[in-house]
């Protein structure tokens, strides 16, 4: 498990890649704690608009959480990383495995409606 502040570093913002090949998402926020014996431990990436928002600002990470009801805020638990390289956080698992990105389609979905059929 990594327990190193400059993989933090590494991790935020990272780009994360499922074991087949396919982008998932970013990692916004990373859940730490520290250990007994002062280390600090990674526990889990999250990625979502809520997380996001709570990055900048804890007052809009509230708002963005009351406006999408938690629907979107996912977690990765830190067993799940296979390999750091370059910006990109590749996991164990196939991108099926993992409820990450659902915001996007979301907001895809509902924006296509708005185009004119020619656009779409």
């Amino acid at each position: 498990m990594p327990r190193t502040h400059g993989v933090m570093r590494d991790l935020m913002d990272g780009q994360l890649r499922g074991a087949d090949g396919v982008d998932i998402g970013r990692v916004a926020d990373i859940e730490a704690e520290w250990s007994a014996d002062g280390e600090l431990v990674l526990r889990r990436l999250w990625c979502g608009p809520e997380a996001l928002a709570r990055r900048v600002s804890s007052r809009l990470g509230r708002r963005v959480a009351w406006l999408s009801h938690g629907r979107f805020d996912r977690s990765i638990p830190i067993e799940e990383v296979a390999s750091l390289g370059n910006l990109v956080i590749e996991l164990r698992q196939p991108s099926s495995r993992y409820q990450v990105g659902r915001s996007e389609r979301w907001l895809a979905s509902r924006l296509t409606r708005l185009l004119p059929r020619a656009w779409r």
